[in-house]
């Protein structure tokens, strides 16, 4: 159990390192070519508007040892800030709450657990047939556990602050004009911790101003 729970931490921490390099290497991609080479081998232009504001609805799903004293809670907004690069990366930009609860037999602490999430990520890009495109990469948040979804917080005394890692996976329909709909797929962990873990799914609709 030990040597197990070594390799997960390591596993998380190596997450975390990965998703850093993963965003600066966007940045420094983004420097280059004015075309999505990676969206297919036709050089096709960029599809996507430089900037995008939105909206996600987002619900969470606690996984591994997480899921024997939380439950799933309801679903979150989350607002969402994405930047095109020319070279078919993705960065993004969000805050909202995980929503979970606690199961039966802790009648004392409070039901509900929403942790505020903060932070930042990095995809990549491929063409799957237009207007259907994948993105695939890392995420990092910082998570300040709260008993509501609302502000001021409250803070919840029985999970601490921490920053998380996630791999993320996405699926982008870019219609005609200014609208961009997604789909995403989030496998987080905290990275302080092993307390907190989990699945977030979540469908966004957002638009270039």
């Amino acid at each position: 159990m030990i040597k197990k729970s070594i390799f997960s931490t390591s596993f998380w921490q190596l997450a975390a390192k990965l998703s850093f390099l993963v965003f600066f290497a966007g940045h420094a991609d983004g420097a280059g070519a004015a075309r999505l080479a990676e969206f297919g081998e036709s050089s096709m232009e960029n599809p996507f508007d430089q900037a995008y504001w939105g909206l996600e609805l987002a619900s969470n799903f606690p996984a591994a040892k997480t899921s024997q004293y939380l439950s799933p809670g309801q679903a979150q907004p989350f607002i969402t800030y994405r930047y095109c690069l020319s070279t078919g990366w993705m960065l993004g930009a969000y805050g909202g709450f995980k929503g979970l609860k606690r199961k039966d037999g802790e009648s004392d602490l409070p039901k509900n657990l929403s942790i505020l999430s903060l932070g930042y990520e990095s995809l990549k890009g491929w063409r799957l047939y237009h207007p259907l495109y994948f993105f695939a990469g890392g995420k990092f948040s910082y998570l300040l556990p709260a008993t509501a979804a609302n502000l001021p917080l409250r803070r919840d005394d029985q999970f601490r602050a921490e920053f998380s890692g996630a791999w993320v996976a996405m699926l982008a329909l870019k219609p005609a004009g200014k609208w961009l709909v997604t789909a995403r797929v989030d496998r987080w962990r905290g990275l302080a911790t092993t307390r907190l873990e989990g699945l977030e799914t979540a469908l966004g609709v957002l638009v270039n101003f």
